[in-house]
């Protein structure tokens, strides 16, 4: 397969591309913050982004609740099941599988590890 001639369009174009790959790694650089460490012993209350969030034990054995939460947040690895209750309040519910902790990101992309002691 020969080689073909490099033209003015062609350079152009790959500078381009090249241009938006080194800004979006350089973005994603800027915008990186180490996942926050929080540890309680069970069952316990957390402060996630300036709100107070119980975690307790959920309605099946192996689960556990947090409450009041955000819709956006979401659990790495898990799909908890979103609930509301009767005042509006939103809870999370997911299964640990005898594991400890997990991790919640927020809808500002900020990462909890949330390690739960005495469970």
């Amino acid at each position: 397969m020969p080689a073909e001639k490099l033209t003015k369009q062609r350079l152009i174009h790959i500078i381009v591309i090249l241009t938006i790959l080194i800004a979006a790694f350089f973005w994603r650089t800027y915008r990186y913050s180490e996942p926050e460490q929080l540890s309680c012993n069970y069952p316990c209350q957390v402060t996630i982004d300036g709100q107070s969030t119980f975690i307790t034990t959920g309605k099946e054995t192996g689960t556990i609740s947090m409450f009041p939460a955000q819709k956006s947040w979401s659990i790495v690895e898990r799909s908890p099941q979103i609930e509301k209750n009767d005042d509006g309040q939103i809870k999370l519910t997911l299964k640990l599988e005898n594991r400890v902790q997990f991790t919640l990101v927020t809808g500002m992309h900020k990462k909890y590890i949330i390690y739960i002691k005495n469970r």
